[in-house]
């Protein structure tokens, strides 16, 4: 076998296994880009939703803390409402109650005008039949005159106790009657209903949003590592040559250098 056939050989072998090893970087290289740009892409969407969610939080809060507003002012309103209707129903109450107790007071005077204008007729009435008894038994003396006068005066003092005890009855009755429009008018302002209102329900804050973690860069491969392929391809194109040609390595490696230079090298350009 001669030399520029296994040199070609070898050749051949480190071009191929170079030409592996720079595939298998590139393909490793566009992996890993694409790998970067899928999550740089994945980071960014999640971002944005994250961003839509905080924006639709705010806004439900903005609108519970609106509505709240409204119908604290509304509760207020309708508070303040009823507040008037209580001191109406109450002016209203403690003026028809005054007005019973005075009507009841007026009858305890007009009871006790009644009372002592016929504590008077009685009165004139006994000294008239008083009167009446003395004249026609004017110059008689004895025991039936005087019987006469202490019936007259037995029947009167009878009429005006009766006439007393009726008016200590009818004051009696008067006071209780009294009495019972206080109550009355006590239960009347017991009995006011105002309308309360529950406390409103807490308004919803925004929950927390979990944050995005992005994703860890996935690392290109090492320019190092190619260079390290390509390196073992070369020993390994060395290593075929020296099989092929059943020589020792270094004397592969002087002739296959020789080879190359002779391959490579420039020829001057012919004077002239």
């Amino acid at each position: 076998m001669c030399i520029p056939l296994a040199a070609g050989i070898a050749l051949a072998g480190v071009a191929v296994s170079a030409a592996g090893t720079a595939m298998s970087y590139s393909a490793a290289k566009s992996a890993s880009k694409a790998q970067n740009s899928y999550n740089a892409e994945t980071e960014k969407q999640q971002l944005q939703y994250r961003q839509e969610v905080m924006e639709y939080q705010n806004q439900v809060w903005e609108q519970d803390l609106a509505y709240s507003e409204d119908l604290l002012s509304w509760a207020q309103g309708e508070w303040n409402r009823q507040e008037r209707y209580d001191v109406r129903a109450r002016q209203a109450i403690e003026k028809n109650t005054l007005a019973g107790i005075g009507q009841v007071l007026l009858r305890q005077v007009e009871e006790d005008m009644s009372v002592v204008a016929q504590g008077m007729e009685v009165g004139r009435q006994g000294q008239q039949a008083r009167a009446s008894a003395s004249a026609r038994d004017r110059g008689v003396e004895g025991n039936s005159v005087d019987a006469i006068l202490q019936d007259v005066s037995r029947q009167e003092g009878e009429v005006l106790n009766v006439m007393a005890m009726n008016r200590a009855g009818t004051i009696r009755q008067l006071n209780r009657e009294a009495v019972a429009l206080d109550a009355q008018g006590d239960q009347q302002l017991a009995n006011i209903q105002l309308k309360t209102y529950a406390p409103q329900a807490q308004i919803r804050q925004p929950s927390p949003v979990s944050p995005v973690n992005p994703a860890a860069p996935v690392a290109s491969p090492n320019v190092g590592t190619l260079v390290t392929g390509l390196a073992g391809a070369g020993i390994q194109g060395i290593t075929n040559y020296s099989t092929y040609s059943g020589q020792k390595v270094p004397d592969t490696v002087n002739d296959l250098g020789k080879w190359m230079g002779r391959q490579f090298s420039i020829t001057p350009a012919p004077a002239g």
